[in-house]
């Protein structure tokens, strides 16, 4: 199973020779790639060992999918129809997908996706595709699908893979960070861009807030749902909006994050991470990257789907063999 940076000519050998594939890089790279097995997304970060943190516009992140994937089906979706996206999984597999930042199909799937039919029926897991931090805000982002001319900006692509009856997929998070003892933060309003806020109970503006304690957009805000420590990113601060990578949600208290000093390394093997995706709010701390990232090669994004969009984590996906009477099969 081939995992990392690779040129274009070499993407296009490795589709033409029939490989199914998921991709990350530029834009301008994807679009001209041939047709085939493949999806992908815009990014220019990547986590790749040994070096873990590398940034590339002349080069593609290729995540080949093994042999022990039977099949692969691939669909595009938009807001009207992204709610269908659990009905459409393989019962034995798992689905990736990837959408643009801050297009409609994410707000509508970041916002709604737990009420989806058939949520978690089966693995769908994925990321949102970006750009450069710098231009983030002002750039579109984009998707682009082999069975398809062509980028995309305003559409999600998904893959629903097949694995061999002997297997099964697993989806993971590895969050670095738990909820601190600081302010009590809640909102008014679920959504991804964000004004006011309640600090204590006190109405504030969020920007003059988060200014007002020199806050650092490497930290997550973080809520507790019932012992799970789930993140959300501030991208970034627009005037006296605050531009989310994951909405906030209405009444739920977020206090701000702080590393949590019992993590470890996922312990899984190289071979069982099928493919992964950490987040560049992750990204952008080297001692997240350097002790706790080693085994995560793969594109750093902007939104991590793991079944609901998550952020600040490292997402990854295993696949094993079925345990039948305590035999492996």
């Amino acid at each position: 199973m081939i995992q990392g940076l690779f040129t274009p000519s070499e993407v296009a050998d490795l589709i033409n020779a029939g490989n199914r594939l998921l991709l990350a890089g530029n834009p301008k790279l994807l679009a001209q790639l041939p047709a085939g097995d493949w999806i992908g997304g815009s990014t220019p970060y990547f986590v790749v060992y040994p070096k873990n943190r590398i940034t590339s516009l002349d080069k593609i992140f290729v995540n080949q999918l093994p042999d022990f994937v039977t099949e692969i089906e691939i669909r595009e979706y938009d807001e009207t129809n992204v709610q269908n996206i659990f009905i459409h999984g393989i019962a034995n597999g798992f689905t990736t997908l990837i959408m643009p930042f801050a297009s409609p199909v994410a707000i509508e799937y970041s916002l709604n996706a737990t009420n989806y039919t058939g949520f978690a029926a089966h693995p769908v897991c994925g990321w949102l595709a970006g750009q450069p931090l710098e231009i983030i805000t002002t750039e579109k982002s984009y998707t682009v699908s082999g069975h398809a001319p062509g980028v995309l900006s305003e559409k999600g692509i998904a893959m629903n893979v097949t694995l061999a009856e002997n297997k099964y997929a697993e989806i993971h998070i590895f969050n670095p960070f738990k909820q601190s003892d600081s302010d009590v933060i809640m909102f008014e309003e679920s959504g991804l861009k964000i004004k006011d806020a309640m600090i204590n109970g006190v109405k504030r503006n969020f920007t003059e807030y988060l200014q007002e304690i020199n806050y650092n957009i490497q930290i997550p805000l973080v809520a507790n749902y019932s012992g799970a420590m789930i993140n959300d990113t501030i991208v970034a601060i627009v005037g006296k909006e605050v531009l989310m990578s994951a909405p906030v949600f209405k009444n739920m208290e977020y206090r701000m994050g702080i590393i949590d000093e019992n993590i470890v390394e996922p312990s899984f093997g190289f071979d069982s991470i099928i493919f992964s995706a950490t987040c560049v709010g992750n990204f952008m701390q080297s001692h997240i990257c350097d002790n706790y990232l080693k085994k995560m090669n793969g594109p750093v994004v902007f939104g991590e789907i793991a079944y609901q969009q998550v952020g600040h984590t490292t997402l990854y996906l295993t696949v094993d063999d079925v345990l039948t009477n305590n035999k492996l099969t």
